[in-house]
């Protein structure tokens, strides 16, 4: 009994000190960094900034309660059920680790090795786009203590040419108050009509932007880098489309103002493989619906879909409403294999956003798509609009429902499967066509070869497209890398003549 007590105190001991060794400048300064302050920081969309030491040890309650609790970072998919491409939220070892620093009095270790705090400009991650398109100033009418505000805007496309999107990137004229956008285009003239039954810009809109015949583009969530597609795919541009976008004002912006501008890159490529973004999942392939929900009563439908092609799946974007519960997709190969799509467990609607796959995930033709899709329209569910319950039925108001999943996708190319999307989330603006040999990557130092131009400038960037590192170079052939917490980074490179390359560095 006496061995046992010995070995339960040394291994408490062992796990203090273990534990101890957790500290603000070591550890937890380049999660918070990379996880948290693209939405904590002044001007950002959270309620507080945690871009300093005193800053987060304000809020450690606040962090260890959200952070044990799996609601921050918002990440609802089921990482464990599948794994996608740049996901937002905390592994196991850095939610364990912020629960061991919040625990052992936030020790803040030794400063000088900290991370320097990224920089929020507001500027985008698109240098040179191709074309913009900006919605006109709007004043948010969302009040303290009332309703979010659901906005729909139209924007002017291209007239001349239709073109293939390559990248596309939100940025919110105001991101304090610009919670989401979701981008569509539409050729037909209903976005205008609405809008101009009003006098001021924009027209309500929550489920969509009131165009059956508008198709989505993209979407933007706080802390979301802008979307690129894989070297010669594109996503097609419309010749004569109005852009439309719906964007989600939350209660207490009232009398700010937004400007949200939309940038795009095109595909220059003469062979483009074009990419469609369809609700293959949609009201009309329930199985057993109607999509009706009594007033206090909970709901599960389900849905299904056959793959009439060989397909090639980018991402996935699953889309309800308030009294959304839950959703989960499988697809079941005529083989019988299962391909794990998604999970979310605990639906928000205000956190809906794409997952992209890790590489792209081929669908023979013949697969079978299953939803299993739950609601919960009782007072139990915080989320419903109505108090008490009403009876909710299909359509787009706040008070109504959907049952939608959208999927990125194109035909399927043998070899498809090998495409990487994890270093497709990024850009600097640089040119991706560049050549590498130049300068190559062994472990962590830049190696440049005997004829490469000598290096002036590296800069490093996240996945965000945040600057997390430059230094200038002073004549050196072999450069050493800082080391972070993330995996993965884009390396700049300016040489001498003031040309730029890039690498991607994986840590």
């Amino acid at each position: 009994m006496k061995n046992i007590l010995k070995l339960i105190m040394l291994l408490c001991t062992m796990f203090s000190v273990f534990a101890s060794k957790t500290d603000w400048s070591k550890n937890i300064a380049s999660t918070i960094y990379s996880k948290c302050t693209s939405c904590h920081h002044d001007g950002g969309i959270a309620p507080f900034s945690l871009m300093t030491y005193q800053q987060a040890i304000s809020k450690k309650s606040a962090i260890l309660y959200n952070v044990e609790g799996n609601n921050m970072p918002p990440y609802p998919a089921n990482t464990t059920f599948r794994e996608y491409a740049h996901q937002t939220n905390l592994s196991p070892e850095e939610k364990q680790s912020m629960i061991d620093w919040i625990n052992n009095d936030v020790p803040e270790g030794d400063i000088s090795i900290a991370p320097k705090p990224p920089e929020y400009t507001g500027n985008s991650i698109i240098k040179n786009p191709d074309f913009i398109a900006s919605m006109s100033v709007y004043t948010s009418q969302a009040k303290s203590g009332g309703l979010d505000e659901y906005k729909c805007f139209v924007l002017n496309g291209i007239n001349t040419n239709e073109h293939f999107i390559s990248g596309i990137e939100v940025i919110p004229g105001n991101p304090e108050i610009v919670h989401h956008v979701l981008v569509y285009q539409d050729t037909s003239s209903v976005g205008d009509s609405l809008d101009a039954l009003t006098p001021e810009p924009g027209y309500d809109g929550l489920g969509g932007v009131g165009s059956n015949t508008a198709t989505l583009l993209g979407v933007y969530a706080p802390g979301t880098e802008p979307y690129f597609f894989p070297k010669g795919f594109g996503l097609r541009l419309q010749k004569n489309a109005k852009i439309l976008l719906q964007v989600h004002y939350p209660a207490g912006s009232v009398d700010k103002q937004d400007q949200t501008t939309i940038r795009f890159l095109f595909n220059k490529d003469l062979n483009v493989r074009e990419v469609k973004i369809s609700s293959l999942l949609d009201h009309q392939n329930i199985i057993d619906g109607p999509l009706i929900i009594p007033a206090n009563q909970k709901k599960t439908l389900h849905q299904r879909f056959v793959s009439p092609i060989n397909a090639s799946i980018f991402a996935v974007l699953p889309h309800m409403h308030l009294i959304g519960k839950s959703t989960k997709i499988i697809g079941i190969t005529p083989s019988k294999d299962t391909i794990k799509i998604i999970d979310i467990p605990e639906w928000n609607f205000h956190w809906q956003m794409a997952y992209t796959f890790k590489t792209l995930q081929k669908v023979p033709k013949g697969t079978f798509f299953y939803s299993e899709v739950q609601y919960d329209n009782t007072a139990d569910n915080p989320h419903n609009p109505s108090n008490p319950p009403k009876l909710v039925t299909l359509g787009e108001g706040t008070t109504d429902e959907m049952m939608l999943t959208f999927f990125y996708y194109t035909p399927y190319k043998a070899g498809d499967e090998l495409i990487s999307l994890e270093n497709t989330g990024i850009s600097t603006g640089i040119s991706e066509s560049q050549s590498f040999q130049d300068y190559v990557l062994i472990n962590n130092h830049i190696v440049q070869s005997e004829n490469a131009e000598c290096i002036d400038e590296i800069s490093m960037f996240d996945l965000q497209g945040k600057q997390v590192y430059t230094a200038v170079i002073d004549n050196q052939s072999s450069i050493e890398l800082p080391y972070f917490n993330a995996s993965y980074y884009l390396i700049r490179i300016i040489d001498k003549k003031g040309k730029t390359k890039t690498l991607p560095y994986m840590n």
